[in-house]
């Protein structure tokens, strides 16, 4: 009778051990999906008119940007997951997904990425991929990629003309690299986030960009390029 006793109350236990201890597979999923926002609206371009932190009425034509070089970490643990050939071109009118396909299982915390093509990348532009010329978005051997692609139109305040907008920013300075803060991504689960870039974010913070204002509204050098940059530095992309 106490055999039979003790084989029912080890059956129970390995029973509970296997509901209670579940196993966690070796890798998971995981993707990225972008979402565009300017004035507080959905991105459109080629014909919706947005209002700018300025107050100048814009008409987005083209955005394009890099998104390179994606790391994945616990910080409680130190697992880190670092993406190989890590540059994704990014396109109001193309991709907007980051699917980093099987990873290793880990609870991440933080998310790292750069808006930009790294120097090492950005030396050459005979590469393919994201990183083809033929994207439009590169300039030369001696100059690199463009790293962010705005152009539009906007109502100068001071002549109430409309007039063109063209911020191609890009040069190794302008490279920046973010961080943001995870939650609810457990190790073993597939998981779909969403990044927010918030366009308003370009033209502010710390940086105030009034284009009625600017001696020349073409952004691709010098110093108001290096303002956008420090503008998408922070605030710009950020996790839903």
């Amino acid at each position: 009778m106490k055999n039979l006793i003790y084989t029912a109350l080890f059956s129970s236990l390995l029973i509970f051990s296997s509901c209670t201890e579940e196993e966690i597979p070796a890798t998971m999923a995981m993707d990225f999906t972008m979402e565009h926002v300017l004035d507080g609206q959905t991105l459109e371009l080629n014909g919706k008119s947005f209002t700018l932190p300025s107050g100048e009425d814009f008409t987005p034509k083209k955005f394009k940007y890099y998104i390179s070089n994606v790391v994945l970490t616990n910080s409680q643990t130190g697992e880190k997951y670092e993406e190989t050939d890590s540059y994704h071109l990014i396109s109001e009118e193309g991709n907007k997904r980051i699917d980093l396909g099987m990873i290793p299982s880990a609870s991440y915390d933080q998310l790292t990425f750069s808006i930009g093509v790294d120097e090492v990348a950005n030396r050459k532009t005979d590469q393919t991929g994201a990183l083809d010329p033929n994207s439009d978005m590169a300039w030369n051997w001696n100059t690199g990629y463009k790293f962010l692609v705005l152009e539009g139109e906007f109502t100068n305040s001071k002549t109430s003309e409309r007039q063109g907008l063209i911020m191609h920013i890009g040069t190794n300075d302008n490279y920046q690299t973010i961080t943001q803060t995870l939650s609810g991504v457990r190790a073993g689960k597939s998981t779909s986030l969403t990044l927010s870039a918030d366009l308003d974010e370009l033209f502010k913070d710390p940086n105030t960009l009034q284009l009625s204002e600017l001696e020349s509204t073409t952004i691709m050098f010098g110093e108001n390029a290096e303002k956008v940059a420090q503008n998408y530095s922070e605030g710009f992309i950020t996790v839903k």
